[in-house]
């Protein structure tokens, strides 16, 4: 092509034809900035359909992991809900005459909200490669990626409030440990299976007089406040900006 368009020129400034060659010279820049602009825009069609892929991939990614912390953290939200129900039976226990709880009562619910505690689980492995790799810039969506940043600081929010749970429930655990007996609640709620200690024979110790020490009391208070914090407000802030994130995965898809 570029032969062609050479003899073209010295064919005309043979001929002495100046004005026809000009023109012809002009046509063929046009011709050229039009070629290497239509290039461009190839290449840059290239580029943004290169970059559209590879967003659905990491956004069917993300919704795939948004969803299974969902179903993780709703999980957890009930399993620590029934924990604080329990919490809240003892605590009504306290209000009770004594004489008038048995200790089979009393040891369900200790047991329950002793027993181990099961934190949430969050899962990040393809958010965390996107920001280690740079490629977070390829997700489009402003609104998505100002979430998908901000789900980490909830993240350590809830981690943080699950940290108080424990601690608090350590103090009752330990408190038990010196002032009653764990055998009477293991004996009365029959974990021993589950725990894999053998069956013997039940205790005669009693840990009703917990229910009347001003020291349990308060830390059994804390403890469900602790408790009752993270189900009102982390987790469910972690499930709204999760289930948030998904609806707008789904709109992008």
């Amino acid at each position: 092509m570029i032969k062609i368009f050479r003899k073209i020129r010295q064919n005309l400034l043979m001929e002495n034809k100046t004005r026809k060659y000009f023109k012809y010279a002009i046509g063929e820049i046009v011709l050229v900035v039009i070629g290497i602009l239509i290039a461009l825009q190839i290449n840059n069609w290239n580029e943004r359909r290169k970059i559209q892929s590879n967003q659905e991939k990491y956004l069917t990614l993300l919704k795939i992991e948004a969803e299974n912390n969902l179903k993780e953290i709703r999980n957890t939200k009930n399993e620590v809900s029934e924990m604080n129900m329990k919490q809240i039976v003892l605590y009504n226990l306290i209000n009770i005459k004594q004489d008038t709880v048995t200790e089979k009562q009393l040891s369900e619910s200790l047991f329950r909200i002793v027993s181990g505690f099961n934190n949430f689980k969050y899962e990040n492995s393809v958010l965390s490669d996107l920001k280690s790799s740079g490629n977070l810039k390829n997700v489009l969506n402003d609104s998505l990626r100002k979430y998908l940043i901000a789900l980490e600081p909830l993240v350590i929010e809830v981690q943080n409030q699950e940290d108080a749970v424990v601690d608090s429930r350590d103090k009752v655990r330990n408190y038990i440990n010196e002032n009653g007996s764990l055998k009477v609640i293991i004996d009365q709620s029959e974990e021993e299976e589950r725990l894999g200690l053998p069956k013997l024979s039940k205790s005669k110790k009693t840990n009703i007089d917990l229910l009347g020490q001003v020291e349990f009391e308060n830390i059994l208070i804390l403890y469900i406040g602790v408790t009752n914090r993270i189900i009102s407000t982390q987790y469910p802030e972690m499930e709204n900006h999760l289930i948030k994130i998904i609806d707008i995965i789904d709109k992008e898809l």
